[in-house]
């Protein structure tokens, strides 16, 4: 079924939420946990409903798991490498895109192997838009961006 979004909109949409979150990973504060998840999984519900789908919380979480982008993932990996939250939540909203525009027929290891694939390609966009990241940074705060994961 078509998205009630263009391309275009849905590459904006996701390029966006990938600039957030790489933002969010450059303040001191660590807020890393409270926000950057709930964020993503906001970006999967938004991408979900675009093409009619209602996700349920335990859906999104379960598909973030399924690709491996999860607290404990993302986290330690984070740990090796920063500015991770750039890279997955770029990948996360493509194979997001790909997976409910095909009705959800994506099997497990077609979503595991399209995340790693698009994965490759936010690490390489990471730098292009590293000065976008902090540009949003100087403006974030801990209110405004709590006020984000609630919705505001």
């Amino acid at each position: 079924r078509p998205s009630t979004l263009s391309v275009e909109e849905m590459d904006s949409k996701i390029l966006k939420a990938s600039i957030l979150n790489g933002a969010i990973e450059l303040l001191p504060e660590n807020l890393s946990t409270l926000a950057i998840i709930p964020l993503q999984m906001r970006l999967v519900y938004q991408i979900g409903q675009s093409y009619g789908y209602q996700l349920a919380s335990g859906h999104i979480k379960d598909f973030l798991a399924t690709l491996g982008v999860g607290l404990t993932s993302q986290y330690l990996e984070q740990a090796v490498s920063s500015g991770m939250s750039f890279a997955s939540t770029y990948a996360l909203g493509h194979v997001a895109n790909q997976y409910y525009a095909s009705g959800r027929q994506l099997t497990t290891d077609m979503l595991k192997a399209a995340y790693q694939h698009v994965m490759q390609d936010g690490r390489q966009l990471q730098s292009q838009y590293l000065p976008q990241m902090q540009e949003t940074a100087r403006g974030l705060n801990t209110a405004k961006i709590m006020s984000m994961v609630r919705g505001g």
